[in-house]
């Protein structure tokens, strides 16, 4: 279950969680092999406190009202209700609680949807397993984390306007990552997933300030989004228990 490695969007520093929140991740899922897949990757993680699980969305926010978990460990799939739903009434109980969900679909919709929600990080379920502690890590850490296949989805989905004119002077590479700024990944996990140096990743940065008339990174990844590279279908509306 659930390819590839994992700096810094510069100034200012990232959010640090607080010292009183307790350093646990809550895992929902409604299939039982999926997981136990889960609970033995984070089985030995050492940063984690505790690791608690709900099948539905009721034990789910409940946990999250007494818990408030660091992490919430969401199965884009759901059987009974929405994921996308739940990760709202999550981020809107618990806002501290940072969302990463894990997709047996590598489509756009369920990438696009899952953003929206204010979801710091997306697995999908053909990535390798480490991939799940070096995400919660990063999560923990106040940034984003999108395995380098669902960020290689979102720089194949942003290609497709590439034919506007400001857009056609940046370079393949360029897209690459001015769509990882976008979710808000960091220098460092970019230079690692697309095995170039952290200065290189600075470089095309500044590069694309230039050719796209911006003059700060907050001004870049707000140009993204204006842009579309979060335009998606498939958002679902809320939680819908049967």
């Amino acid at each position: 279950m659930l390819d590839s490695p994992a700096s810094e969007v510069a100034p200012p520093q990232p959010p640090q969680i607080a010292d009183s929140l307790p350093m646990s991740v809550l895992i929902v899922d409604d299939r039982p092999l999926s997981m136990l897949a889960l609970q033995e990757v984070l089985r030995h993680y050492p940063t984690a406190a505790a690791i608690v699980t709900a099948k539905t969305a009721a034990q789910a926010l409940e946990l999250v009202r007494s818990e408030k978990p660091a992490v919430a460990l969401l199965n884009h799939r759901l059987r009974d209700v929405s994921s996308v739903g739940l990760a709202k009434e999550i981020v809107r109980d618990s806002p501290q609680t940072r969302i990463l969900f894990v997709s047996i679909r590598e489509s756009w919709s369920a990438l696009a949807s899952a953003v929206k929600t204010g979801a710091k990080g997306f697995l999908l379920e053909s990535d390798p397993g480490e991939l799940v502690t070096v995400a919660v890590d990063a999560l923990l850490a106040g940034y984003a984390y999108f395995s380098p296949l669902s960020a290689l989805i979102l720089t194949n989905e942003f290609a497709k306007i590439s034919e506007q004119p400001r857009i056609a002077n940046l370079s393949r590479r360029q897209l690459e990552i001015l769509t990882r700024l976008a979710v808000g990944q960091r220098n460092k996990i970019i230079a690692d997933q697309l095995q170039i140096s952290v200065k290189t990743v600075e470089a095309h940065r500044a590069r694309m300030m230039g050719k796209l008339a911006v003059h700060s990174t907050v001004e870049l990844i707000r140009w993204a989004i204006e842009e579309g590279v979060l335009d998606g279908e498939g958002e679902d509306p809320g939680v819908k228990p049967h």
